[in-house]
């Protein structure tokens, strides 16, 4: 036998050896214990093979640029504080713009120039009195709105991965089409229901105010102030089972929002042996959730979740060092898709899905078999 062939033969029994050892893990469901540093990634299946789910979603991206305003009219409300300037009103009105409602023609000169400053993308238009006010708007324009949603749609894609791969689905397929389109491909999900739920929530985390001075029994929406809004706080009976929903009045705009959140993880009370999560600010958010607990002692603070009410507890005291947690009536898996959620970051704006389709296994077992 020539050298040549020899050589020939070593090398094809090689890569044989070499081939056994990358297809044991998935042909033997358990590994030995001895196996070690042998390669124990298994052979991952697509739809055709195993089936699974297909999701087309889609994202509302014009609540992104209706959310881009709301933060806009929020800053710019703090900053006409922080300067001392009186206004009687600031708010996103309609899809397109934010309002300043000012006293006199001098504030609005002052604040013309702020707002060109802080916001020279935005259009300024011209001053008009109403109702013995003045009225300054700024509006988003057309270019500059398709960027914000352009920015949603790539958000929201980065957010559902990154909630899928918290998730522990094997090769999943996540990606865009057409202009607001997102498809996801969920192979051998075991839970689909529960993986919907979890990649569509909003996850949008404020922590409000309960304004103490209105009887939420008997408030509806057209007897309350302006800046306030009706949301209602979910219990469960864990004896029964029964849910309960309990109004609550609280302010509009948000004290802190999640964005400024950096873990979140599940706990368990110690004392009633109940779930909870246990969340981390940024410096800036332990900045602020220090200000505003050291300001609202014994008032209460609701943490309010894409406008449900999780819990609404009394501050008893300033809470430094930017630690707090989400405590309510929810079951252990409640809680750990809480945390996947909050961990992931909110989608920048709600998504729905259009399109929900399990797949069965088209090339099927014998497929598999024979491969």
């Amino acid at each position: 036998m020539s050298k040549g062939f020899t050589w020939r033969i070593s090398l094809i029994v090689g890569f044989l050896l070499i081939s056994f050892l990358y297809m044991t893990p998935t042909l033997v469901p358990k590994l030995p214990s001895w196996w070690g540093v042998l390669p124990k990634d298994k052979i991952h299946l697509g739809l055709d093979l195993q089936g699974g789910s297909h999701l087309v979603m889609e994202v509302e991206t014009q609540k992104a640029v209706e959310g881009s305003l709301d933060l806009i009219s929020t800053d710019l409300e703090d900053s006409l504080n922080a300067q001392n300037i009186r206004f009687k009103r600031v708010g996103r009105i309609g899809s397109d713009r934010v309002q300043l409602v000012l006293y006199d023609r001098g504030s609005a000169d002052t604040v013309q120039k702020l707002v060109k400053k802080k916001y020279p993308d935005l259009e300024l238009l011209p001053l008009f009195d109403e109702g013995g006010f003045v009225n300054l708007q700024l509006r988003i324009n057309e270019k500059e709105a398709q960027v914000r949603k352009d920015k949603a749609v790539q958000q929201a894609l980065e957010t559902i991965r990154n909630r899928i791969d918290q998730f522990g689905v094997s090769e999943p397929v996540i990606q865009r089409e057409g202009i607001n389109h997102v498809v996801v491909q969920l192979p051998g999900i075991k839970d689909p229901k529960r993986a919907i739920e979890l990649i569509g929530k909003t996850a949008r985390l404020e922590f409000k105010l309960v304004d103490e001075n209105v009887n939420a029994v008997t408030a509806t929406p057209s007897t309350i102030p302006e800046d306030d809004e009706i949301l209602y706080e979910k219990k469960t009976d864990p004896a029964t089972g029964a849910v309960s929903e309990t109004p609550l009045v609280v302010k509009r705009k948000a004290m802190i929002t999640g964005d400024l959140l950096t873990d979140a993880q599940v706990r368990i009370d110690s004392q009633y042996n109940q779930p909870y999560v246990a969340i981390e600010f940024n410096s800036t958010g332990a900045r602020l959730f220090d200000q505003v607990t050291a300001a609202n002692v014994n008032k209460r603070f609701a943490i309010v979740l894409d406008n449900n009410i999780y819990s609404a507890p009394v501050i008893r005291e300033r809470i430094s060092g930017g630690s707090a947690q989400i405590s309510g009536s929810f079951t252990e898996k409640e809680a750990s898709d809480l945390g996947i959620v909050l961990r992931a970051g909110s989608l920048p704006a709600p998504v729905k899905i259009i399109q929900n389709v399990t797949v069965g296994p088209s090339l099927g077992q014998d497929s598999i078999n024979k491969g």
